[in-house]
């Protein structure tokens, strides 16, 4: 407490500047804004405190309007004096006043602790207190000269400043929003400036940065990022053709400076480029040297300025306007559609730039196709077929590629179909083949095409267009023709011989069908009218024709009589004469001696019975089987 501090004469000369403060000058500014107090309202401080150049210091508290009593106000540095600051009072709100100390510039310092007192007049005791320094209480202002212009690449815009203070380059951080112009009240996404990319040639900026946030920075949001700071920075997934408003604010970056986020600056606008799909910008190379771009407008709109533009490598930083360059071959076709050649540098990818202009109305329309290489954007001519033979109802394609530089990176399809149908049949033909063969139905003309696609582990592309179509007959007598048509280089001489001697063919077939259906007819009838007319002339033109057949019962008769013979004599053989005896190996055992058995003479009867005609082998009288028990052999 400082109630003994400041003596009385000290107090009576600060008289006049305290009846000075008790009225503020009406034409004078208000020190503090409500925007100001607002930015400060998270501070958690009796006293609040903001530098906005680090050269100069505001201080302020609020009070209720009710709330009566005389207040004085003192600073000081360590080691030196209190000083007293004049203080104006200001009211703010519904019932509030608010008490300012704007603090001479003389009396500013930097990495310095500051003292602060408020003393009521009347018990001379302390109200309000706070110890700062004046390097950590920055509101900066917003940064100066925002530009906000398309990056060069999809969904990205490139916006750039001027730091606030001239005289602290290195010290902020930047916060960018970004909302859609056509939509103010959504939710503006909001991105904290990412540095390590420089802005000289943001069209080649198609990479995210890198950066880590700083220690002891908040916890980032969605889309959202603390980092060190630059003057620039790239927004990315932005939504294609949508205007959008860009608003920069800054703060120190609390290493050497530190404070809190100033105010949002003036709105700028800026527009990305729409999608090169809605006007269908196509682009290709026929040749691996020029690119052909096409795309197509409203046809109702004929008096529509085109322009497109290209981007070769960069050689260095430079602007837009530098690296871009100008297709000056636009071409306007049927409905709408225009196209354009160009030849860009080789060994790069290429970008592509539409701008539409039309009649009285603004702002300009630009349509971006993203970067692609040449060697993967190829479009070449269709094949020309050369050859296309019919023999056995199996039709001969050949045909040469449209590139040969590409010839062993090419792919072919091959449709063909009936004369009047669409019901195309596709054949996908093995890589840098240069024939095909297909089955064709007899009697049936056929058209046949061809076209190519590069699909090699370099080359890639897309597939042409089909060939000039050829026209094939296939020959129903003989299974043979000829084909003719577009693409295969028969002249027109040649084309009407063929024709002819497949007319001449056909006469041929015509008198060949009555004479194969006449000629049994009439032969029929001329046999007929001999076995009439002239029997015995008729029996011996038989008997040349048609020789009697020999009768197979009776020259067959006797053999089967015996074989039946044959067969019911050696039915009764139980093994057949053929079948050849295997032979057993027995081995014979002498007959034990038995107490009890049958007598020999039983044994005997036993083996007469037995068919000797049918046995191997004889059982001997008197054999068991090894193992058997036996009676003890008598003494």
């Amino acid at each position: 407490r400082m109630a003994a501090c400041p003596c009385q004469g000290w107090q009576l000369s600060l008289l006049p500047a305290i009846l000075l403060s008790l009225r503020s000058p009406p034409s004078a500014p208000e020190p503090v804004t409500s925007q100001d107090a607002a930015l400060l309202a998270g501070v958690s401080e009796d006293i609040l405190c903001f530098s906005r150049s680090f050269e100069d210091l505001t201080c302020f508290w609020d009070e209720e309007e009710r709330t009566t009593g005389v207040c004085h106000f003192y600073y000081w540095y360590s080691r030196d004096m209190p000083t007293a600051c004049v203080v104006s009072t200001w009211h703010h709100g519904a019932g509030g006043k608010r008490h300012v100390c704007v603090f001479p510039s003389q009396d500013v310092r930097l990495f310095t602790q500051l003292h602060l007192r408020v003393l009521d007049a009347t018990t001379n005791q302390t109200k309000y207190w706070r110890e700062l320094s004046v390097d950590a209480v920055g509101l900066i202002a917003p940064p100066a000269n925002i530009t906000a212009r398309w990056a060069g690449a999809a969904g990205q815009l490139c916006v750039s400043w001027q730091p606030p203070l001239a005289d602290f380059l290195n010290f902020f951080l930047y916060e960018v929003q970004c909302c859609p112009a056509s939509s103010p009240g959504m939710l503006c996404s909001t991105t904290l400036n990412p540095s390590g990319q420089h802005p000289g040639d943001p069209s080649i900026q198609s990479t995210a940065s890198s950066h880590t946030p700083r220690a002891g920075a908040a916890s980032p949001a969605v889309g959202q990022r603390l980092v060190q700071a630059n003057t620039w920075v790239v927004l990315r997934d932005l939504q294609p053709g949508v205007r959008y408003h860009i608003q920069v604010r800054s703060k120190p970056d609390g290493t050497s400076m530190d404070g809190v986020w100033g105010p949002w600056s003036q709105a700028v606008a800026a527009e990305t480029p729409h999608s090169s799909g809605d006007i269908g910008l196509c682009c290709s190379t026929p040749d691996l040297r020029h690119v052909r771009c096409e795309w197509s407008w409203d046809p109702a709109e004929p008096h529509s300025s085109h322009q497109l533009f290209y981007r070769p490598p960069p050689s260095g930083a430079g602007t837009r306007e530098d690296a871009w360059q100008q297709c000056e071959e636009v071409s306007r076709g049927a409905q709408g559609t225009h196209a354009c050649t160009f030849q860009p540098r080789a060994g790069s990818a290429i970008s592509v730039l539409v701008n539409v202009t039309r009649t009285h109305v603004l702002p300009t329309l630009s349509y971006f196709k993203e970067p692609f290489w040449l060697h993967q954007a190829v479009l070449t001519e269709a094949p020309q077929l050369v050859q296309a033979t019919v023999s056995q109802g199996r039709l001969s394609l050949q045909w040469l590629p449209p590139l040969e530089v590409l010839a062993e990176q090419l792919d072919y399809q091959v449709r063909y179909a009936m004369e009047n149908s669409h019901d195309w049949k596709v054949l996908q033909v093995p890589r840098a083949a240069r024939k095909e063969v297909l089955d064709l139905r007899p009697g049936t003309r056929y058209h046949a095409q061809v076209r190519a696609q590069p699909s090699g582990p370099w080359y890639q592309g897309s597939w042409s267009a089909w060939s000039k179509p050829v026209v094939v007959d296939a020959m129903a007598d003989a299974g043979k023709g000829q084909g003719r048509g577009g693409g295969c280089g028969q002249r027109s001489h040649t084309a009407d011989g063929r024709r002819r001697r497949f007319q001449r063919s056909s006469s041929d077939a015509g008198w060949l069908i009555p004479s194969v259906t006449v000629v049994p007819l009439l032969f029929s009838a001329v046999l007929l009218g001999l076995r009439c007319t002239f029997p015995s002339l008729y029996s011996n033109v038989k008997q040349k024709l048609w020789p009697p057949v020999p009768d197979l019962h009776r020259a067959l008769g006797n053999f089967l009589q015996e074989s039946s013979k044959h067969g019911q004599a050696s039915a009764f053989d139980k093994q057949p004469p053929e079948e050849a005896v295997l032979p057993c190996l027995l081995e014979v055992l002498p007959g034990p001696r038995r107490e009890a058995g049958p007598p020999p003479e039983h044994a005997g009867s036993r083996l007469s019975s037995t068919d000797i005609a049918n046995q191997s082998y004889l059982l001997m009288s008197g054999w068991e089987p090894r193992g058997a028990t036996t009676a003890p052999t008598p003494p």
